[in-house]
């Protein structure tokens, strides 16, 4: 008999013994023999079509319960991350594929996404719908050229929209030649959004044409966490207005070992603004960012300045600047985490 459950189909097989044949007036009539064979075969292709839509969704069918890697054991306590991953219920395992960038999740489950061993060419990047906690580590996605893709929107590296719990996106590189966004966020459920040990490929545009960003928010999250962002842009670096599309303000925004490099050469001739935020950020707290640029001062980097000059070093080179261990990208080994920290 077969049963159907939330997360794919269990086929459940019980063992027919031997019987004498029935005499012929308690053999069930043809007919019904019939339709019962029909509703059989129905079945079959009931569960033969869930199967198939889990596929393209990229959820794997009932198994072993997926984990997450384990960390290096080398990385000194200095040199690992501030949050460890959320603790995960049941988590379901998504694998993307090129033909999975767009992947809707269940609001009230867990799971964990998985990208390849190589870099995933995306047109449109990732997108990741729902999900209440939600952990991807390491992988790169690689955007199209602006000659296959010449919307903007189809050259965005990753996209992160209304998870309910804890989205953790750790060791991701995201690249591509014309890259023109790098991570956008659109927040309105509450969901804590943890970006660590992320790089950032130049992201182009111009203040005439699209407004390239490296992290950007509209809307929410409630808590925005991020330590070890690089990123290099022609245009702007982060643009956080959490409440531009919501009215509830964010609890905590805390930012930590971010390195930005204004590209000199950009359409403008150099970038923009590389930090961008409200007037009024009680919920803002940063340290040790470096912005990489050859102007000679912050003028024209911050807005507003008042908000972001004490946690700011202004570089003409990145070397030395604070950053977590490990290598971004489809061979990333996580460094391991803080003690205490979750």
């Amino acid at each position: 008999m077969l049963m159907l459950d939330d997360q794919g189909v269990t086929v459940r097989t019980t063992s027919v013994h031997e019987r004498p044949r029935p005499s012929d007036d308690s053999a069930p009539p043809r007919s019904n023999r019939l339709l019962l064979l029909v509703g059989i075969c129905v079945l079959a292709l009931a569960a033969l079509v869930v199967a198939l839509a889990l596929t393209q969704r990229g959820e794997s069918a009932a198994g072993p319960e997926p984990t997450l890697p384990a960390p290096s054991v080398a990385a000194e306590t200095a040199d690992r991350l501030s949050w460890a991953p959320p603790k995960l219920t049941s988590p379901t395992l998504v694998t993307v594929t090129a033909t999975t960038p767009k992947i809707e999740l269940r609001s009230d489950r867990d799971y964990i996404v998985k990208l390849p061993a190589t870099p995933l060419l995306l047109s449109g990047g990732l997108r990741i719908e729902g999900g209440r906690n939600v952990v991807l580590l390491g992988g790169e996605i690689v955007v199209p050229p602006k000659s296959e893709a010449s919307d903007s929107r189809k050259r965005t590296g990753l996209l992160l929209k209304n998870q309910t719990g804890t989205i953790h996106v750790e060791g991701l590189r995201i690249s591509g030649q014309d890259l023109a966004e790098g991570i956008n966020l659109d927040q309105s459920e509450g969901a804590t959004v943890v970006l660590q040990n992320i790089h950032v490929e130049t992201v182009h545009g111009s203040r005439d044409g699209h407004h390239a960003d490296v992290l950007q928010t509209w809307a929410g999250p409630a808590r925005l966490r991020v330590d070890g962002l690089t990123g290099s842009t022609e245009y702007q670096g982060l643009f956080l207005l959490p409440q531009q599309f919501v009215d509830t303000p964010p609890e905590e925004f805390d930012l930590r070992r971010i390195v930005i490099t204004g590209e000199p050469d950009g359409a403008n001739g150099g970038a923009a603004y590389l930090l961008w935020t409200d007037d009024v950020v009680p919920w803002l707290s940063a340290r040790d960012i470096v912005l990489v640029d050859q102007r000679s001062d912050l003028e024209g980097m911050l807005r507003p300045p008042s908000v972001w000059a004490d946690a700011v070093e202004l570089r003409t080179t990145a070397a030395g600047a604070a950053l977590p261990a490990g290598t971004p990208g489809a061979s990333y080994v996580s460094p391991g985490y803080q003690e205490g920290t979750s």
